[in-house]
């Protein structure tokens, strides 16, 4: 981690009027200069709340808006007490949960109830600063990070008996694992599978080489794997015929 990142070679593709990024914590945690930076870097509205309830829920004149909340690891027993009013807060956007130590995110990710509130992204607030721009800019465009001691998780989770009926009609039920990777993680396990270098895939999708990074993170993370060979061999392997043909946009 601690990659150089271009900054010329960031595309703030957001309207400042359609996007909000809002930390939910205090002053103590979210600093005035965090706040403005953040605003800086991406153009959009930047705020920092004690609370969620400061916060509104979208409206019908909202749809097509996206927000970004995230909620520092202090306010985790709140989160975890009112997940719903969370989700209804993001509405569209993004949740993601900012942690300094692991115990807290590996507490969050073991009582977050996935199956009925979807998942959540995390924010580690001790990484190289254009880590962690780099993985916010990733929430903004929906995208969840998943840190490696989490996505094992994933990865060694239990999975069908192989025994169990399996529908031959749908091929991506023949690995789950596969199916957890969102369209654009499969979009650059793919262009990976080609044998392309980050800086080509980077220039493929529209994407920085740095974000190309997080997102093979987050696959070898979800996927169990340790490099792009084995990345690769994964994706010949189970990635459903359909997959192939993955548009790139």
């Amino acid at each position: 981690m601690g990659i150089p990142i271009q900054e010329d070679a960031v595309q703030n593709d957001f309207n400042p009027e359609e996007f909000s990024i809002n930390f939910v914590g205090k002053e103590l945690f979210y600093s005035d200069q965090t706040i403005h930076g953040v605003q800086s870097e991406f153009g959009v509205i930047t705020r920092r709340i004690e609370t969620i309830d400061a916060l509104s829920a979208p409206s019908c004149s909202d749809v097509g808006a996206g927000k970004v909340v995230v909620v520092d690891q202090m306010m985790l027993d709140d989160l975890l007490n009112r997940p719903q009013a969370y989700m209804e807060i993001a509405g569209s956007g993004s949740l993601a949960f900012a942690y300094r130590k692991e115990e807290a995110a590996r507490l969050a990710f073991e009582k977050w109830d996935r199956s009925k509130f979807g998942d959540i992204g995390y924010l580690p607030m001790n990484v190289a600063p254009d880590v962690w721009r780099s993985i916010l800019r990733l929430l903004l465009h929906e995208e969840l990070y998943l840190p490696c001691f989490l996505a094992d998780c994933v990865a060694h989770s239990p999975t069908p008996s192989s025994g169990a009926p399996v529908a031959t009609s749908k091929p991506s039920n023949l690995h789950p694992t596969y199916s957890k990777l969102t369209r654009r993680e499969k979009q650059v396990l793919k262009l990976v599978s080609k044998g392309q270098s980050n800086k080509i895939i980077a220039s493929n999708l529209g994407i920085t080489e740095h974000t190309v990074k997080l997102h093979m993170h987050n696959v070898a993370g979800k996927i169990g794997v340790s490099n792009r060979t084995a990345a690769a061999q994964f994706y010949f392997e189970v990635a459903p015929d359909e997959a192939r043909e993955l548009p790139v946009d």
